[in-house]
């Protein structure tokens, strides 16, 4: 209810009532988005809108009149965008609306020199109440921004501000006012949550919306109103009429065309943008189209370049075809030549993509092309471009082919990759003409490239002997050898070697900045983790890999795959988190595309786990299918057979007829692999058996396979194999009748569980089985007492606040347990109680603990133990 004054014109208060009604109508249906109201920022005075049309600036002004009316404050809501009195200057007309709703219906008529902003401002000074004040639409006006500035500056903290200009570049003085917080196109614009929350379509479809906008609001509810696909965006010409009438109209031509002229530029600079188009003022310009305009932004990751929406430079790069095609090939030409002269070769890629022209294919020399190829890792775009280039053009130059090669091999085409490799030795044999390989980078192709094949020991020969012959005179392929040999090392489970593999690879691969190197260096640490079993681990190396500036994992898709890979893995261990499914197709199209076979069976099978949780078995088992064919295509045969001895397991469990159930279990003549990986996959056989008899009640033979099986993992340092085995050993022996054995045994595999951060697999094989063994139900529906689990979340579990898993130690693991329960203060006795053995037990374990950390007491070793997180 609006107050009435004999000192306000009746039109303001129609004014007024007019703004109430289209407040509401503004807010009905729409997203509330805290981040960008007042209560998002609680230090800010005055929040600032700042951006071109259609990035929701009406709507955000009128939700936050909306929150403050909610939150009870007093609240003054304009739009000077609409229709109000000619007879009253903007300044006056904001000053009058505040004082028509703050002031007492017996306010004095105004007097001459008391005008209606010294009126206002008495009134917020003295008001003890909060007062938002929303405007939308305001002007560049010199009174206005003298007023707003004084507002901002000389009232109470309980008056709050939030303003959206006219034009983007408008309020300009009061923008660098402190406390003054501007919200620009970047905040302003939609989440990929939020896209999709607003579009009534099918995720893929709202997801290619989103990525095609950026999310900016007016362009995601024009794509998602129409039928056309999300890479159509800018053709739609509801979008194209907005671009012209509403974002460009306002820009003058010079400017105009140097926008639509920067839209070309792989990376918008000044400098490139003087080179490419001849002109020696492009920093002003570039600079008034992202401060005044907001059609610029500048980059997060170089403070010199600015980023375009992919939407707008399409519909300009569409534009100039337009009016100017027969230049497009000149101007790219300059581009690349911009970026050839800055040694940018993948730039120079992205626009020899973009102009169709596969020339830049011959000025590509050795050292530009295997540069891109095995120190950056540009795999995925440099896939898209031999695709173009055609078969005969690669084999006439030997740089091509090796790149090409390389790119096969790791997109998982390693027979075409041996074609092309074999081809090019065929032609240099028989043309003795042909430059020599000098550099060696054919043989180290195709040595790196038996690894991705999972060809292992044969790669890690020829690595070892390649670095003999070549390493001094290639620094770049010496650093690619010696990270392949790293990578082996952990596919291996060669962990105490591993440490000093990766060390000798970061100092090769850091002098000649091998980027691709840093993220597989990180790959080998987190994979060694995770076949170790210590997800508290290898969660804190995905973390330091995704700060490492050299392993630059959101710059390289590959990297940024891999890591993904390896999260799902780690999630998936959370006790009562999912990963999101967005996380589960990243991960599962990464490795079935690109995954050498530790990261494509691992994370198949964390995305069988989520699917069978979630009750959807037939999508769990089709993905199995997939992978097993896609193993027998790729001739991965060990992948096969952990698909193989998987899906059994998996059909166990959940009561899954299954045909692979019906083949033979892979005898030792099948394990022709490394050492440590045949011996883990016996692991994985004998405890298969061990459950088939355990499951068909041969008690005896399934606990003979059940401690065979732990025996195997524990020498392969499988720790995740060490609990599902204990769980199936206390299993057999509890029906045996061997109750207290089997409950001191669950303690164990339960505390180890929690030391590692391995939950889900300790709730997996526990209900695995209660399936196979209904028997033991009961049994294993005992909660053993155990220590207490960490209270901190564990996602933020630091690398110091959990037990190095296979760094050797000066005691042993048995009591690291003893010293965890003592560092919850329990007495002998207790921790006997809790661990099933006898106090003398406990005793003895304390004397080994004394000396082993040279220590005279039990608080001592309590705090030794901490400094050297063991516990």
């Amino acid at each position: 209810m609006i107050k009435t004054s004999s000192a306000i014109p009746n039109d303001i208060y129609d004014f007024l009532e007019r703004m109430n009604v289209r407040q509401k109508k503004l807010t009905q249906g729409c997203l509330r988005r805290d981040r960008l109201d007042i209560a998002g920022h609680p230090g800010a005075k005055c929040l600032l809108y700042q951006a071109p049309r259609g990035f929701g600036k009406s709507v955000q002004i009128a939700l936050c009149a909306q929150s403050a009316a909610d939150r009870g404050d007093d609240c003054i809501y304009l739009d000077l965008s609409s229709f109000w009195p000619e007879s009253v200057s903007e300044a006056d007309l904001i000053a009058t609306a505040i004082v028509a709703m703050l002031s007492p219906p017996d306010l004095p008529v105004t007097s001459g020199d008391r005008g209606p902003e010294i009126i206002a401002l008495r009134l917020l000074f003295d008001w003890k109440r909060p007062v938002m004040i929303c405007l939308d639409g305001v002007s560049d006006s010199a009174a206005t921004q003298r007023f707003l500035k004084t507002i901002t500056l000389e009232t109470p903290e309980a008056v709050r501000l939030v303003v959206s200009g006219h034009q983007p570049g408008t309020l300009v003085t009061l923008s660098v006012v402190s406390h003054v917080v501007t919200i620009g196109p970047r905040e302003l614009s939609f989440t990929l949550d939020e896209t999709c929350s607003i579009l009534p379509l099918e995720a893929d479809r709202a997801t290619k919306i989103y990525n095609k906008t950026a999310g900016w609001p007016l362009l995601c509810a024009l794509a998602g109103k129409s039928k056309a696909s999300g890479d159509a965006i800018a053709d739609l010409s509801e979008v194209q009429a907005y671009f012209e009438t509403d974002v460009l109209a306002q820009i003058t031509r010079p400017l105009l065309d140097h926008l639509i002229n920067a839209s070309w530029l792989e990376e918008i600079t000044a400098d490139c943008s003087d080179y490419v188009f001849k002109i020696n003022d492009s920093s002003c310009k570039l600079a008034e189209l992202a401060s005044r305009h907001g059609l610029l932004m500048s980059s997060d990751e170089k403070p010199k370049c600015y980023e375009m929406n992919r939407a707008l430079r399409e519909y300009l790069r569409n534009r100039f075809n337009e009016a100017n095609g027969s230049r497009r090939s000149y101007f790219l030409k300059r581009i690349a030549f911009w970026h050839w002269r800055k040694k940018e070769y993948r730039l120079v890629v992205d626009v020899a993509l973009r102009a169709h022209d596969h020339s830049w294919a011959k000025r590509l020399t050795d050292q530009a092309l295997l540069d891109l190829a095995l120190r950056q890792g540009e795999i995925e775009a440099l896939t898209i471009w031999f695709t173009g280039i055609p078969r005969a053009k690669l084999l006439q130059m030997p740089s091509l082919a090796i790149g090409y090669a390389w790119v096969l091999y790791f997109s998982q085409r390693a027979q075409e990759a041996q074609d092309v490799l074999s081809r090019l030795n065929d032609q240099r044999v028989s043309a003795p003409s042909e430059e020599e390989d000098s550099n060696g980078w054919g043989k180290l192709v195709h040595a790196i490239g038996l690894a991705t094949h999972d060809e292992l020991k044969e790669s890690d020969e020829r690595c070892a002997a390649w670095v003999d012959t070549y390493g001094s005179a290639n620094p770049v392929g010496h650093a690619a050898a010696q990270t392949c040999r790293a990578f082996i090392a952990a596919s291996g489970r060669q962990f105490a070697a591993l440490s000093d593999q990766i060390a000798s690879a970061t100092v090769v691969s850091g002098a000649v900045r091998h980027r691709y190197a840093f993220g597989w260096l990180a790959a080998a640490g987190i994979l060694a983790k995770l076949l170790n079993g210590d997800i508290y681990g290898a969660r804190s190396e995905i973390r330091r890999a995704q700060k490492n500036e050299n392993v630059a994992h959101e710059r390289t898709p590959f990297i940024k795959g891999m890591l993904a890979a390896f999260e799902l893995q780690v999630q998936t261990e959370e006790e009562s988190i999912t990963p999101d499914e967005r996380l589960v197709q990243e991960a599962l199209d990464f490795a079935l595309e690109f995954g050498v076979t530790d990261v494509v069976w691992n994370t198949v099978r964390s995305a069988a786990e989520i699917y069978i949780r979630q009750g959807d078995t037939l999508q769990a088992f089709l993905l199995l299918e997939r992978c097993r064919l896609m193993a027998k295509d790729r001739g991965l045969k060990r992948l096969g057979i952990l698909v193989r001895l998987g899906s059994e397991v998996f059909a166990m469990g959940t009561r899954t007829s299954t045909p692979l159930s019906t083949e033979p279990l892979p005898s030792d003549e099948d394990l022709l692999f490394l050492p440590n990986q045949n011996r883990a996959i016996q692991a994985e056989i004998v405890l298969l058996e061990a459950s088939r008899f355990l499951r068909d009640g041969k008690l005896g033979l399934a606990e003979m396979h059940a401690r065979k099986a732990l025996s195997n993992f524990s020498a392969v340092r499988d720790q995740r194999g060490e609990i599902r085995a204990q769980y199936t050993l206390a299993t057999a022996i509890y029906l045996m009748g061997e109750k207290k054995q089997a409950l001191k045994r669950i303690a164990d595999a339960d505390l180890k569980a929690q030391q590692l951060g391995a939950f889900r697999s300790l709730i997996n094989r526990r209900h695995f089985l209660r399936v196979i063994s209904p028997a033991a139900k009961a049994f294993l529906d005992q909660r053993t007492t155990q220590v207490a689990r960490t209270k901190v979340p564990a996602h933020d579990v630091q690398i110091t606040e959990r037990p190095f898993a296979y760094r050797s130690a000066p005691i042993s693991q048995k009591q690291v347990i003893v010293l965890q329960h003592a560092a919850l203060g329990l007495s002998n006795k207790e921790i006997a109680v809790r661990m099933h053995v006898t106090e003398d037990t406990v005793k003895w374990h304390f004397r080994k603990i004394l000396r082993g950390l040279n220590v005279a007491n039990r608080t001592e070793a309590v705090m030794a133990a901490r400094s050297l997180s063991l516990i």
